[in-house]
């Protein structure tokens, strides 16, 4: 017999001290704490198997982590890549596959912060100029590296 899942829909209310997570059946979870207040955000999900599940999400707070990381992102803004991007591809019309800017705001580890930077930015190169003709001359050039090492 398949067993049907039914998700919830959850609706959030906050106020000054406490946290409440709501769903449809009216079973509520209570976070209270001063940390709550100005850093994290309660975000939850409803697994298959109906439990709730409660996460804490934390903001950056670090002007000088805030600074660097927008200066990332200027930097990956200021490309031809991303003003044809911006040009083609209009803001409703972009799905998950697509390039999205990191949120500066979300606290990562510095590692993964990078990783995200690196993989935005590589994939703005598809919307350069020329990103067709590179790729054709890269995988010509590996073909013919391939060529000579197998003929040896």
């Amino acid at each position: 017999m398949a067993s049907c899942y039914k998700k919830r829909r959850l609706e959030h209310e906050e106020s000054e001290d406490k946290i409440t997570v709501t769903d449809k059946s009216m079973n509520s979870i209570t976070h209270s704490g001063e940390d709550s207040k100005n850093r994290k955000k309660l975000k939850s999900d409803v697994e298959n198997e109906g439990n709730l599940v409660v996460k804490l999400v934390e903001y950056e707070t670090d002007p000088e982590v805030l600074q660097r990381r927008q200066k990332q992102i200027d930097y990956g803004k200021n490309t031809v890549g991303y003003q044809n991007y911006v040009q083609q591809i209009p803001l409703n019309k972009r799905t998950k596959e697509l390039p999205k800017t990191p949120d500066k705001y979300l606290k990562y580890s510095r590692r993964s912060w990078d990783m995200l930077i690196k993989l935005w930015r590589k994939n703005l190169h598809e919307f350069d100029p020329n990103f067709g003709e590179v790729k054709k001359e890269c995988n010509d050039a590996n073909k013919k590296v391939n060529d000579d090492d197998s003929s040896d």
